[in-house]
């Protein structure tokens, strides 16, 4: 008799709720799909965890209870820069885990398609958005513990995405190890391949490699990994073999930046010597504290920046999250009823996890950076024929979204949203106004993106399309009301806000 652990999903076939029409890739941590929800139509990131055959069933049991306790502290995070996991569960004993989907590529692939190196600028905002990520991540006790310029992708807009929080942990448990105490030479040769076969980019911190416990310091290791790929276009250690890959991550020193280029300025060796030493203690403490360093030397007098600082980073008070307290607003999204996703049935019982929920807001460590604000109607520098509008430019106040000169007439920027599952959009209309509004369609809840072409807010999921120049009405259904507002404020210093 087959174990149910052994099924393997294909393209086509029906994985509880999602039908998978394409298979993305495929390596030692599981396959990733593209998969369609069978009733809303929404398109998903699918991810399935590899789970090894012959488990006993208890051994499954716990295995699937630890996943789902990872899974739905991997669910609360709330943040532009990771990529949101929207439901998760087991079908015929397989564990997946439903992501929402861009029309994304991965940063490596983008490295490894462009001529020349990355700009310092740019590869300092990819920097700055990556330790965003991580930074929010590590205030709820989550260690991403596997990143890598595989798992960050760029979406249309340009801004990143960080994908596959915690996933390598949820792996680990499935064959009986764990990553925070010390493992046997069994274990960690099985624990090596997982850390290098997820991602061909992957960069394990020393601690990893050794069985020892992990920290947010581990993930400061791989961003000095992704930053040094980033500038230079290639790895920080080429093995040809996984073994040897672990011994030059465990004893080699991070070879010069000038080995690849020679316009980076000095200083910029040891910071990413910092951040990959092999010591943990030796190490940044925070993922923010490296993206400043860096700034510090590529570009010490940009004002525009604004530092990550530690008192915007305060200890973590567990309560309610507001995704917690609005779980019909989750529903309308993926279609699936968060109290099925959090159910799990096996042989029979039910293997449930009890999981402090956290809210997480204020995250960026921006100085000077206030709370998101409820959203509510937009204000702008010029007057028009619709929309509320203002003609004179008020002083600066409330949270910063964007300068004006950020963003061309004919183009848009994407903020956090408090209270949202997506986020907002402003836009700088050609008439010169800007408006901004919460980018969740109002019929199931899939992000609506911004289209140049013809100047319209687009739904990719159900065809719905919106006017931003007139209050986000609907142009296209089958959504029949506008987009929510956003209240903004243009002001004279050229700064966009939002909020008091």
């Amino acid at each position: 008799m087959v174990e149910r652990n052994k099924v393997e999903p294909s393209v086509g076939s029906l994985l509880g709720d999602y039908r998978l029409e394409q298979l993305l890739e495929k390596n030692e941590a599981g396959q990733v799909f593209l998969a369609r929800h069978s009733s809303t139509g929404a398109l998903f990131r699918l991810r399935v965890l590899a789970v090894p055959p012959g488990l006993e069933p208890e051994a499954r049991i716990i295995y699937l209870g630890f996943f789902q306790k990872q899974a739905n502290q991997v669910a609360e995070l709330q943040n532009l820069h990771i990529l949101p996991l929207l439901s998760y569960g087991t079908y015929q004993g397989i564990p997946y885990l439903a992501y929402q989907y861009y029309p994304t590529e991965s940063l490596s692939k983008r490295l490894g398609q462009q001529q020349g190196p990355t700009n310092t600028i740019v590869a300092g905002r990819y920097l700055d958005q990556i330790a965003e990520a991580l930074e929010c991540s590590h205030q709820s006790g989550i260690q991403h513990c596997n990143l890598s310029t595989d798992c960050i992708y760029i979406k249309q807009d340009g801004n990143l995405v960080v994908a596959d929080f915690a996933v390598l942990q949820m792996l680990a448990r499935r064959d009986g190890y764990m990553h925070d105490a010390p493992s046997s030479g069994q274990e960690k040769g099985a624990k090596h391949e997982l850390l290098f076969g997820m991602n061909e980019s992957s960069s394990p911190a020393p601690e990893q490699l050794l069985g020892n416990p992990v920290d947010a310091r581990t993930d400061v290791y791989a961003l000095g990994a992704a930053l040094y790929r980033t500038l230079t276009g290639h790895r920080v250690f080429r093995g040809k073999t996984r073994h040897e890959l672990a011994q030059q991550h465990l004893n080699e020193p991070v070879p010069p930046l000038e080995v690849w280029r020679h316009d980076l300025p000095a200083g910029l060796d040891n910071a990413i010597a910092r951040a990959m030493a092999k010591n943990p203690q030796q190490r940044f403490a925070r993922a923010g504290e490296l993206a400043n360093a860096y700034h510090q030397l590529v570009a010490p007098n940009d004002r525009n920046r604004r530092a990550f600082v530690a008192a915007s980073v305060p200890a973590l008070t567990p309560v309610v999250s507001e995704k917690a307290k609005l779980p019909e607003a989750r529903d309308r999204q993926t279609g699936v009823s968060r109290r099925k996703a959090l159910t799990f049935i096996v042989a029979g019982g039910s293997a449930i996890a009890a999981v402090t929920v956290v809210s997480i807001f204020g995250i960026h460590a921006l100085q000077n950076n206030s709370a998101p604000t409820q959203a509510s109607v937009s204000t702008t520098p010029t007057g028009g024929s619709t929309g509320h509008s203002t003609s004179t430019p008020v002083t600066s106040h409330g949270r910063v979204l964007a300068r004006v000169s950020d963003i061309p007439p004919n183009s848009d920027k994407q903020f956090s949203l408090a209270g949202s599952n997506n986020p907002g959009l402003l836009i700088h209309l050609q008439d010169n106004r800007f408006v901004a509004f919460n980018s969740t369609c109002t019929h199931a809840g899939c992000a609506v993106n911004y289209n140049p072409q013809n100047k319209l807010l687009e739904c990719p999921c159900h065809g719905a399309v919106f006017d931003p120049s007139k209050n986000a009405a609907v142009v296209t259904g089958p959504a029949t009301t506008p987009l929510a507002p956003v209240q903004i404020s243009v002001n004279a210093d050229g700064t966009i806000t939002t909020g008091s």
